[in-house]
């Protein structure tokens, strides 16, 4: 029986396991940490996900509304991901972090801290959100202040009565400003540099995803005329509020730069009532000052940086020109580089369908080419 080996067992590594193993592969999901769907029980309480259950299931088990909700929270997808991986009998080998990923006389080395594994078909599956990003802004490193990334963030309890600045309006920043606020803050600040795109979990009684599928077919100009329209209808003009419109349309934005519209999880409410202010791009730190580009100087008792995260492949697959210069896979799903026949990548591709119906695909599409190479 051939072996495949799948590094990460979140939501793309499992769906790529179940369906490498219905297709005949003897598999192994090699996890860093100690629990599946570790990304996920590390974010914020309050987290839910932006697509609808039933949207977001992996292939062979239904994340059914009763069992986990119409969106589901933090703590629902960990429990469907344990219930995934239990149903479909997936073999896991936890606490043991992946190196490096080589070719092997015809198969593939995986160099891990607990020894070297070798198998024909390989898939890449750690996470799009793998290590926080964290700008180096100057003087940063001397900031006296209280700066973290939200990917330490946990709790708004620990900012209620404070004076809070969250840098970054996309879903993570304009959720946790929200968060805070409504728990309590005295202050809530969230520094802009570039206006996102707007949208809401539902429109009109539907899934915003759903429209989603058919918006992705159309010309991107068109695709961004109508996310505008439908913000607009959603939200009204947000101007006067500091929040114009984004320079780039919604459709252009996820084609371009793989990055998703912010969810509103009641944000504009906040923002519409005074609660959440936005203020100008950090440009820098200096002693406990915050320094924005408009030349203001702002003195928060706390800075959470919403400032996204990279994939961190470079160290694991860098070497192989799979790779493009932002360090995002070339390929993914069940196409393959032709330098590197038998390594796949699941999760690290995005449209305005969803990013976990797509990992759905890629692992039905990942198992359909192994299966066909033999």
């Amino acid at each position: 029986m051939a072996e495949a080996i799948i590094c990460g067992a979140g939501a793309a590594g499992l769906s790529a396991a179940a369906m490498l193993g219905r297709a005949g592969f003897s598999v192994t999901v090699v996890e860093r940490s100690d629990a599946v769907g570790a990304s996920w029980r590390g974010r914020y309480d309050g987290l839910r996900l932006n697509t609808a259950g039933w949207m977001s299931t992996m292939p062979g088990y239904r994340a059914t509304r009763r069992r986990y909700g119409e969106f589901p929270s933090r703590d629902d997808w960990v429990r469907y991901l344990e219930d995934y991986t239990e149903h479909h009998g997936i073999r896991l080998r936890l606490g043991t972090e992946v190196h490096r990923i080589s070719s092997a006389n015809g198969s593939w080395r995986i160099e891990t801290g607990r020894g070297s594994l070798e198998a024909q078909v390989v898939v890449v599956a750690t996470g799009y959100d793998h290590d926080p990003h964290l700008p180096d802004w100057p003087g940063r490193t001397s900031y006296i202040g209280d700066l973290i990334h939200a990917s330490a963030y946990r709790s708004p309890d620990a900012y209620r009565a404070q004076d809070v600045l969250v840098i970054g309006p996309n879903t993570t920043g304009s959720e946790i400003a929200t968060h805070i606020a409504r728990a309590g803050a005295q202050r809530v600040r969230l520094a802009c540099r570039t206006p996102p795109n707007l949208t809401a979990r539902k429109f009109l009684g539907l899934s915003v995803n759903m429209p989603g599928i058919v918006l992705k077919r159309l010309p991107l100009a068109v695709a961004d005329q109508v996310g505008w329209l439908t913000q607009r209808t959603m939200f009204g003009s947000l101007d006067r509020y500091g929040l114009p419109r984004s320079p780039e349309g919604v459709a252009t934005t996820i084609t371009r730069r793989k990055q998703a519209p912010a969810y509103d999880d009641g944000f504009v409410a906040e923002l519409k009532a005074g609660r959440v202010e936005m203020v100008a791009a950090v440009t820098g730190f200096e002693g406990a000052d915050v320094l924005l580009a408009d030349g203001t100087r702002i003195q928060p008792a706390a800075v959470i940086a919403a400032t996204g995260y990279r994939r961190g492949l470079e160290g694991l697959v860098g070497h192989l020109g799979v790779l493009d210069a932002d360090g995002i896979p070339t390929v993914n799903g069940g196409d393959q580089h032709p330098s590197a026949p038998g390594l796949f990548f699941n999760g690290y591709r995005a449209d305005l369908s969803g990013q976990l119906r797509l990992m759905r695909f890629g692992a039905r599409e990942i198992a359909s080419a192994a299966r066909r190479q033999g």
